[in-house]
Formats: C-alpha cells, structure tokens, sequence
C-alpha cells in the first residue's frame, strides 16, 4: 500500500487587514505568477504543485483561517527531493502572497470611504463599527437631556455641569470623571450636528484604516487630553462636546499622513483638506465661547498617539502589540492627568 509522503514543512504568515475573498484571491494571484498548476481550490484551502525546471517539485497546500495562512508542503517524490529548492520554492511563494497581500491594503486604505462603505455614514460595518456608535451615544445622551426639560437649544452652564460637564475646580477635586463624561455632551442640537459631521467624516477614512480597537482608544484618550488642556487655560467655565477628541483624531489622521503608510498622491491631497480643516475651525474659534484649548489639546494628543501607533499599522504585528501600546497610551495619560491634578489643585 502506498502512503503520501510526510510534509517537511508548515509555516504561519498572518495577512491582517483584509477579507476573506481577498485572502483567496491573493494566494491564486501569487500561485499563478509562478506558474505553478492549481490543483484544488475551495473559500479555506488552496493547493498546487511547485515546478522545478520541467519536474513537479512538491505539493503545496496553503490553509486560510481569520488573518493567516497556513502553508504547508510534502515532496512530490519522497524518495527524491532536494530540501534547499523545496525551502526556496517555499520562501518564492510566501514572497509573492505578502507582497500582493500589501498591494492589497495599500489600495484599501486609498480607497475613498464613499467606494468603501456603500451603505452611508451612519450605518455600521465590519470596519466602521465605532464612528456611527459614538454618534448614537451622543445623539441618546442630548435626547435624554431634552427629555427632562433641558432646551435643545441653549442648555445652561448649571445643566451642562450637572449632567458631567468638565470644570476645572470639580475635575481635580476628585471628579476625574468628567474627562469622560463632558466629551459626550453637546450645548445644542446644533452643537451636536456640527461635531457629528466633524466625526463621520474623519471616521469613514480613519476606521478601516487603523482599526476599531486603536480608532476607539484613540478618540477617548484625545478627548482626555483635550479636557486636560482645556481646565488648564480655563478655571470657571464648563467644557462640553466632542470636538476635542473629533481634532483628535484628525491629529492621528495627520500623524499617519507624515509617514509612508499612504501613497503619495494621497497623502497631498488628504493633507490639504485637513490642514484647511483645522485651521479653519481654529480661526472660527478665536471668536469666543469655543473651546480652542480642547482643540489643540486633541489635536496635539491624536498626532502623538498616532505616531506610537503607526509601527503596528506598517508592520501588521499581532492583535496582542494593540493592547500593548493602548495600555501603555492609557498609563501615560494616567500620569499626565495627574500631574495635572496635582498642579491645578
């Protein structure tokens, strides 16, 4: 009875950041531009023959599961094989599937978000999940307010406070809490709708590209270091809304827009917009009962965070150097934000 040769070899190459149908599409792209005959193929495992010179070298199967594949190989002969080509054949293939694989993320993230989420701004998806989930939870919080009698229209300071507005003399006295809280208040409904389309427009290319883990630690971590700068610059006046952490988030934008994570071309034209972007909402602010301070707070945090996050983004390291690096983002603000208490009080 004959018995298939043993494998000699099996390796995991992680292709994060794509789908499914790109997973398959990239390993038959990447077998084909060698040249090697397909020999099975379903939605989980691939399999093709390597060809040495006018000989079949070995019989490869490549395995997909949720962002990896799993290449595996036996000889086609197993009385007659030579390690080093099956080694080399190897090395070919996983070459060409990381490098289609790159291809492929790099035209995600240049893809314009009205190609990328067909369904619109405010509909959830797989990789634009937090944006229009902050929205809600804003949009839920201003309607509570209106609910118990507080004017859609102009709330006061004293509502806006007791509801978890930021000031300063209740915030370092040991109401940290609003440092969360007020990024979700909003003085108006059109307060509410300025930032929301501040934020979905930010979100739809921000999202996908980094993540929703690192998209949501990032607007909650700028809207902390908005709110501290904000109880720097102002002693008795009560800072709510989104903005803070929505320049935030245009500071990652930024930050990654200084790297080579995006195409060039790309990088000019998205750089132009939300440079006119901040400026513009900075000069608009210079008119009085704006928080500029919380701007260039988020603005400045979202740049740093943007930059401790962008080795991860370039390198596709595992889901555990996210945690990593928002762990150690979490325990730098902690000091931040303590150091800042311990001045201000």
């Amino acid at each position: 009875m004959e018995t298939a040769a043993p494998e000699v070899y099996v390796e995991d190459i992680l292709l994060h950041g794509l789908t499914q149908a790109q997973h398959v599409a990239i390993v038959q792209n990447a077998i084909y531009s060698l040249n090697w005959p397909l020999t099975a193929h379903t939605d989980k495992n691939i399999s093709c023959f390597s060809i040495n010179g006018n000989e079949i070298g070995e019989y490869i199967n490549i395995k997909l599961s949720d962002g990896s594949a799993r290449i595996s190989s036996r000889p086609a002969n197993e009385y007659y094989f030579d390690e080093g080509i099956l080694l080399r054949n190897i090395r070919l293939l996983k070459t060409s599937i990381e490098k289609l694989a790159e291809e492929s993320r790099i035209a995600d993230r240049n893809l314009h978000p009205m190609h990328r989420e067909k369904l619109g701004a405010l509909v959830p998806s797989k990789s634009y999940l937090v944006t229009p989930l902050l929205v809600y939870i804003n949009a839920a919080v201003l309607l509570l307010m209106v609910l118990t009698g507080i004017s859609f229209l102009h709330p006061t300071a004293q509502e806006l406070f007791l509801w978890g507005g930021n000031l300063r003399p209740a915030t370092v006295h040991g109401q940290w809490w609003r440092l969360f809280t007020y990024m979700f208040l909003h003085a108006g409904i059109l307060h509410f709708a300025t930032n929301s389309f501040g934020l979905l427009y930010i979100g739809m290319f921000l999202e996908p590209m980094i993540g929703k883990l690192r998209f949501a630690a990032s607007y909650l971590f700028t809207g902390i270091g908005a709110g501290l700068l904000s109880i720097i610059m102002h002693a008795d006046s009560v800072g709510v809304g989104a903005s803070g952490a929505i320049f935030g988030m245009y500071g990652v934008f930024l930050a990654l827009l200084t790297t080579g994570y995006l195409k060039k071309t790309y990088r000019k034209t998205m750089l132009r917009s939300i440079l006119f972007f901040v400026l513009l909402n900075l000069m608009y602010g210079l008119q009085g009962n704006i928080d500029n301070a919380a701007h260039i707070g988020g603005l400045v945090s979202g740049f740093f965070i943007g930059r401790l996050y962008y080795p991860g983004l370039s390198k596709y390291h595992d889901p555990a150097r996210q945690w990593r690096t928002t762990i150690a983002i979490s325990v730098g603000f902690m000091v931040i934000a303590a150091f800042v208490f311990t001045s201000l009080h």
